[in-house]
């Protein structure tokens, strides 16, 4: 049909800011000293973006914190204050890296009473428990409304398992040792009914580069978001403008 758009220019103007998931918090590249702050968290928000982040739990003082890595729990890293500023920006995703299994039903009641259920979901559960799909299944005992993505890697995580899992309606799609997936994977995917957000080369140390080349597959293969260290950059990609980069212009 003349004028019609092709189905990868269709998701590059389906794709919103708000499915740009900045990892850790990060607008232009990997920074260990501001990852996961809640300045640089509050800030990727402002800007309009989706976030990925870590969560730990802290049974001596039985609270919930925001940290890739086991540290002190602290009144700046408590989870508390993250789960209300991300409350103020309910059309912006949050995918939440479980870190531990540790303090599920006080993670639950938490996300319940900042009524964060339907923004964020929980994912990697299956690189620390013991038995496939448990968490997931006690998460989802605990309130049934949570949302908890299943893993495809190239690690042993293979799409027919996620295609089959019924406690999901969406897949954490990674690539560890450099590009697997194909449109066919994608495809398979989202037919099932899947949310599909892929995990771009930059996190796993690929330069920037390589990673604009495989945002251009993700996007023309249909996936629903992108989790990247350069989300401006993603964001330019589309032909979004980030609120406030021009303050940041880099």
């Amino acid at each position: 049909m003349a004028g019609a758009e092709s189905p990868a220019r269709l998701n590059f103007l389906a794709m919103k800011i708000g499915s740009l998931l900045a990892h850790r918090g990060l607008l232009y590249g990997s920074d260990r000293n501001l990852e996961n702050r809640l300045s640089t968290i509050s800030r990727a928000l402002a800007w309009g973006f989706g976030l990925e982040t870590d969560i730990r739990y802290c049974p001596t003082h039985q609270r919930h914190y925001i940290s890739h890595d086991p540290a002190q729990w602290t009144e700046e890293n408590d989870a508390e204050g993250h789960f209300a500023l991300w409350r103020r920006h309910p059309d912006q995703v949050v995918a939440l890296n479980l870190k531990d299994l540790q303090g599920l039903p006080h993670l639950v009641r938490d996300l319940v009473q900042h009524d964060l259920l339907g923004q964020v979901f929980l994912f990697d559960m299956e690189l620390i428990e013991p038995e496939p799909g448990a968490t997931a299944k006690e998460l989802l005992r605990l309130d049934p409304r949570i949302q908890v993505a299943c893993r495809v890697s190239d690690r042993g995580e293979p799409v027919a398992r996620a295609t089959s899992c019924p406690v999901s309606d969406r897949v954490w799609l990674d690539e560890f040792d450099g590009p697997w997936a194909s449109a066919a994977t994608l495809r398979t995917l989202l037919e099932t009914g899947k949310q599909v957000y892929a995990v771009s080369p930059d996190l796993h140390g690929g330069a920037l580069s390589g990673s604009r080349e495989r945002w251009r597959d993700f996007v023309a293969w249909g996936a629903t978001g992108i989790c990247t260290d350069y989300p401006v950059a993603l964001a330019r990609s589309l032909g979004l403008e980030p609120r406030g980069a021009q303050e940041g212009n880099q």
